[in-house]
């Protein structure tokens, strides 16, 4: 299933595609209260990250266009980036439906059962663990409320 393609173009498909994501995410984080230094709003960390995203892009794509296409290719389309790609989908469509911290958790238990091939149990206790320190660094330290689903 994976397909072939120039390292070059790959690299320079890819910067734009991050580029796109990036500036989407500016637009969308300056929409929400940024906050100030002291007491960051809602949409200063998306905004920061979408910065970088945004940045780091451009030097993917500056760096990409700058090497000669030498024919060298690289795979697209592995099994366990499919995985992570369908995974990481299915956080946004269940975050409010069965909360943040078990769309992550199930996020995290199916990334490890499929991806390394970890036991089922001890990635339900990892992803337990993952939830537990997700739960404590947003409501605790930072005093966010995240969506907690039916539960």
């Amino acid at each position: 299933m994976p397909r072939k393609i120039d390292v070059r173009h790959g690299g320079l498909a890819v910067a734009v595609f991050l580029a796109t994501i990036g500036v989407l995410f500016i637009g969308q984080a300056s929409l929400l209260d940024l906050g100030n230094f002291g007491l960051p709003g809602p949409g200063f960390f998306p905004l920061v990250l979408a910065v970088l995203v945004l940045v780091f892009s451009i030097f993917i794509g500056i760096e990409r266009w700058r090497i000669a296409s030498n024919g060298e290719t690289v795979e697209v389309g592995h099994r366990d980036v499919l995985i992570v790609i369908g995974a990481g989908l299915l956080v946004p469509l269940t975050f409010e439906w069965l909360g943040a911290y078990l769309s992550l958790g199930l996020f995290g238990a199916i990334v490890l059962v499929l991806i390394a091939r970890v036991s089922p149990l001890l990635a339900i206790m990892a992803s337990g663990a993952g939830m537990v320190t997700c739960w404590y660094f947003f409501q605790e330290l930072l005093g966010i409320q995240l969506p907690m689903g039916p539960f």
